[in-house]
């Protein structure tokens, strides 16, 4: 069995530094002043140990949807590993023993996305809603997402990182 930590310090270091920073180029008035197709992902990222592959939540977000298309890495202070410390598999978000489910992951740019997802989000159908979120500035709605690859960590191993749940503003 492979530690988590083992597997978290596989990760590329923008994802390890989680809360390590608050990134000053960001300013309260730059936040709220975004891009009208800002995009959060929920995301798994593919990490294969030596015998079973093991997923990891991360968050991902992009200042145009465009970018979130072209298949680039965020930068380092738009990303952020899941809750509990990144141990989630997103795959399976909600838990099963509930209705929705909340979740506040923060960036290290200093701002919380917080979010609900619908029970049942799994197994939505693609482009369904499965639940909404606000980051402090904008309301977003969450739309279940076709698990394509939306950008590869090219570290050792290289993973590639699935988009399971696209947020855009409302």
């Amino acid at each position: 069995m492979v530690a988590i930590s083992s597997l978290i310090a596989a990760l590329p270091l923008s994802l390890r530094a989680i809360g390590s920073h608050v990134d000053a180029t960001n300013s309260e008035h730059a936040l709220a002043k975004r891009d009208a197709t800002e995009v959060i992902y929920l995301t798994a990222i593919a990490l294969p140990p030596p015998s079973v592959p093991y997923w990891l939540g991360a968050l991902a977000y992009y200042p145009t949807s465009a970018l979130g298309m072209s298949g680039a890495e965020p930068r380092d202070s738009d990303e952020a590993i899941g809750p509990a410390g990144g141990n989630s598999i997103w795959r399976t978000w909600p838990t099963p023993c509930g209705g929705n489910t909340h979740y506040e992951v923060p960036f290290p740019s200093g701002v919380t996305f917080q979010f609900d997802l619908n029970f049942g989000a799994n197994n939505a159908a693609v482009g369904a809603v499965v639940g909404g979120g606000w980051n402090g500035f904008n309301a977003f709605t969450c739309r279940k997402d076709n698990q394509r690859v939306l950008y590869t960590v090219a570290t050792t191993p290289v993973s590639d990182v699935l988009a399971l749940i696209n947020c855009t503003r409302v």
